[in-house]
């Protein structure tokens, strides 16, 4: 019973641990520019152009954490993304956007479609070089069926093919997402397994006398077995989600044609 309990501390302090590698999105670089105008003469714009965007699903954020204005997406928005509008002196009239974003690589994306939706203009040189580098590499739609299916097999592949040619992943982020799943996947699965293999209760040979059938040995016969494939489920689901998010954000930055610009 003792070592039962201690298992499942283990477990606990396991599963927390893997759940912090593949959700590591605390820190958000962030991409800016800066626009003509205050943040009270663009607060319309921003607010038309990010509803453009997620299709009404952005809202106001009294919580500017010092900003003069913030604007973040509804919590069922697949598209998440958080703006951040500072004003410079009142005589210079010019604004600072920072757009924040779960991955570098829509960051870079939402700034992009932001610089072109509210300036109209040409971006400078140097992005422009790098965009049109990056949109001839830049595939078609993703597929939502195909995506979910790769993330209830192996989590990872669908971080893989999710940001092949993706405006939406950075390099760094296709990394940071398949190795953190691969890492939670192993640790998970060998956590599991090692739980379940501890229910496994031993046949004495007093049992053996009393005709009693001997276990198995086999860890998915054990009374363990929810809980080990329960924890392999896990990241499969999480993933799901993830696949969701992405492919609505890869398949909505090519219906606004902006792909072009990375």
């Amino acid at each position: 019973m003792i070592q039962r309990q201690k298992a499942k501390i283990k477990l606990a302090i396991f599963v927390l641990a893997a759940l912090l590698i593949w959700s590591g999105n605390s820190l958000y670089a962030g991409e800016a520019f800066e626009l003509d105008g205050d943040p009270t003469e663009n607060d319309l714009r921003i607010i038309a152009a990010l509803n453009k965007l997620t299709y009404d699903r952005i809202i106001s954020n009294k919580s500017t954490k010092g900003f003069a204005y913030r604007y973040t997406s509804r919590w069922y928005s697949p598209i998440t993304i958080d703006v951040f509008v500072l004003g410079f002196s009142k005589r210079e009239k010019l604004s600072l956007i920072r757009i924040e974003s779960p991955k570098k690589g829509s960051e870079r994306a939402f700034k992009n479609y932001l610089l072109e939706e509210l300036t109209r203009k040409q971006v400078m040189d140097g992005q422009i070089s790098q965009g049109h580098e990056s949109a001839t590499e830049t595939s078609g739609r993703k597929s939502y069926l195909i995506s979910g299916t790769l993330a209830l097999l192996e989590p990872a592949t669908s971080v893989y093919y999710n940001s092949s040619k993706s405006p939406v992943y950075s390099s760094s982020d296709t990394l940071k997402g398949m190795f953190g799943y691969i890492a939670a996947d192993l640790l998970l699965a060998g956590l599991g397994y090692y739980y379940a293999s501890t229910t496994i209760h031993s046949h004495s040979a007093i049992q053996s006398l009393m005709g009693k059938p001997t276990p198995s040995g086999n860890v998915l016969e054990s009374p363990g077995a929810g809980v080990f494939l329960g924890l392999l489920l896990v990241p499969r689901l999480y993933r799901m989600v993830g696949s969701w998010q992405d492919t609505y954000s890869h398949n909505r930055i090519l219906e606004l044609n902006i792909s072009k610009s990375f």
